[in-house]
């Protein structure tokens, strides 16, 4: 495991991780630019909220994408039925 120093929201931080620095770095770029985004939309916020409403919509957009790729699979799976029972 290895340390990698971070900043996010104008802070530095220590991060402990098994990824490469590449990763540990694109994470801390995607979380600083949602921070800064929140920030922009909410006035005279604290960094904590700033920090929870940066969570919550980073997980409310994994959380879409990843429906919309079960949705896409279940489309997917029901041609590939269609096509076998043709077939048989």
């Amino acid at each position: 495991m290895d340390t990698f120093a971070v900043k996010v929201f104008g802070s530095e931080y220590s991060i402990r991780a098994d990824s490469d620095g590449d990763h540990v770095s694109r994470v801390a770029k995607i979380v600083d630019q949602k921070m800064r985004e929140i920030d922009r939309q909410v006035s005279q916020s604290s960094t904590g909220r700033t920090a929870v409403l940066a969570c919550m919509s980073l997980v409310d957009e994994h959380l879409a994408q990843a429906r919309g790729n079960v949705d896409w699979l279940k489309r997917r799976v029901g041609l590939l039925i269609q096509k076998l029972d043709r077939e048989l």
